[in-house]
């Protein structure tokens, strides 16, 4: 196709489209369940094939749950705040302007230090792609 334009298929009028643009303001901040930090999806609205964008906003002291991927690796993009960011086992700083990558297979987790904003950008494109560290406990090990 030329000049790199596309065709989006769930639009109706099936017109090349060369860019998506939203705003962060006009996206509804959703609480999702059993996950601390607020999300603003911003791939849902985009709809890209070959990522997965999303803006996570932190009170502080707030958690993400600690996690992994199945497939995706991720950019994460400190977009505002202090954080502190453990990735199999170590744990470092992440403030405004810091860029990690983590691939898919890495336990990681963030703790806010104060408000913060984090721009998560997971590639492939793979829904509920996090295994949560809960989800890997073996149910018949008993607790001691």
């Amino acid at each position: 196709m030329a000049g790199g334009q596309q065709f989006i298929a769930w639009q109706t009028n099936l017109l090349p489209m060369s860019y998506m643009k939203v705003s962060l303001d006009d996206l509804d901040p959703q609480e999702i369940d059993d996950v601390e930090p607020t999300l603003r999806a911003v791939g849902y609205e985009l709809r890209p094939s070959q990522m997965r964008p999303s803006v996570w906003e932190f009170a502080p002291g707030e958690s993400n749950n600690r996690h992994r991927q199945g497939e995706q690796e991720e950019l994460y993009i400190v977009l505002d705040g202090r954080l502190e960011m453990e990735v199999e086992g170590e744990t470092f700083t992440v403030t405004a302007d810091d860029y990690i990558v983590v691939p898919p297979e890495s336990w990681r987790q963030m703790t806010a230090e104060e408000a913060s904003q984090v721009l998560i950008i997971g590639a492939p494109n793979v829904q509920d792609d996090a295994i949560d560290e809960e989800e890997t406990t073996d149910p018949t090990e008993e607790s001691t």
